[in-house]
């Protein structure tokens, strides 16, 4: 299992993420608008949100009147998902399935695999596997975007020699039931597969400060270089159209934001 296959992580999702991701380029300008701007040039036959998690994307794009398709690995994550459209009277096809192998009856003009999701597949084949399986539920013309960070050789040798139960701190946020929990991580890397490995700690803590509650997550995310994504593209028939580093669409450099399209036939 992952850490987004746990209904308590699916449920504080939304209220840790913003801590979790605090000064990266999730949360700098332009999320949202960039993959509404896709859509208005990309998603006029359908789009697919790909790893949808709670909806962060699902429900803007619904709001601003596009067929949406969203799946995710995680079936408490499209519960969450689920619920938050019915709150707000709105209506998108909601599916737990596996990017590598999904079948939609379908295809979309758009697909996006936000918030570095395509780092969840461990394996190049997997990655193969994904690209193969949007590729066929493309339109000829459609337009794929997904993102992942450049590999810090820095870290990395940081965590080659780090020990596998050693918790770091990561952030502290108040949780859906309004107790303030912190988050700690525990990260191994190994470089002949390029995966890191490890686990979530979520401290639950009671008014004194204390304890009083532990809860251990495992994660695992695959470290990507551009010139794997650039031959990845090619060998899975995808044309790039722009690689950015940031949704303001400055130029590749830390972050890589890729936008291709299968080419006509």
């Amino acid at each position: 299992m992952d850490l987004h296959d746990f209904d308590d992580v699916a449920m504080n999702y939304d209220f840790y993420l913003p801590e979790v991701t605090k000064g990266s380029y999730y949360y700098l300008s332009g999320f949202e608008e960039f993959h509404l701007s896709l859509a208005g040039k990309y998603g006029g036959d359908g789009v697919l949100d790909i790893g949808c998690g709670t909806g962060a994307l699902t429900i803007p794009l619904v709001k601003a009147g596009y067929d949406v398709t969203a799946l995710d690995l995680s079936a408490p994550m499209i519960g969450v998902a689920r619920e938050k459209l019915v709150k707000e009277g709105l209506q998108a096809d909601l599916i737990a399935a596996n990017m590598t192998d999904f079948k939609i009856d379908r295809k979309f003009s758009l697909a996006i695999i936000a918030r570095s999701g395509f780092m969840h597949l461990t394996t190049t084949e997997e990655q193969r596997r994904t690209l193969m399986n949007i590729r066929k539920h493309l339109t000829d013309g459609g337009v794929l975007t997904l993102n992942h960070f450049q590999p810090n050789p820095a870290m990395q040798a940081e965590q080659m020699n780090a020990v596998p139960d050693e918790y770091l701190f990561r952030c502290e946020y108040i949780n859906h039931d309004g107790k303030k929990e912190r988050i700690l991580n525990a990260f191994t890397y190994d470089y002949i597969s390029q995966v890191q490995r490890g686990s979530w700690k979520f401290e639950t803590l009671g008014d004194n400060g204390d304890v009083i509650e532990s809860r251990i997550r495992p994660v695992a995310m695959r470290h990507t270089y551009r010139q794997e994504m650039e031959y990845l593209f090619e060998l899975c028939d995808y044309e790039i159209l722009a690689v950015y580093n940031n949704y303001r669409c400055d130029p590749a450099r830390d972050y890589f934001i890729w936008v291709a399209k299968k080419p006509m036939r």
